[in-house]
């Protein structure tokens, strides 16, 4: 079960770091650099949530 939490969480977090990059490539460096610690920290948040909803699941 941790290893497909990790997965998921890889996944998410390539994907939220790939459209990040992807919508801040017209902008400038700083920018880019903002979108992506902003995605990256919504991306960490949303696992966590995650995290928690399965260990009260579990429980």
């Amino acid at each position: 079960m941790k290893s497909m939490m990790a997965t998921a969480a890889a996944a998410a977090v390539g994907m939220a770091v790939g459209a990040a990059v992807m919508y801040a490539g017209g902008a400038g460096h700083r920018q880019m650099r903002r979108s992506i610690r902003q995605v990256a920290r919504g991306a960490e948040k949303a696992m966590l949530d995650l995290d928690r909803m399965v260990e009260k699941f579990i429980n």
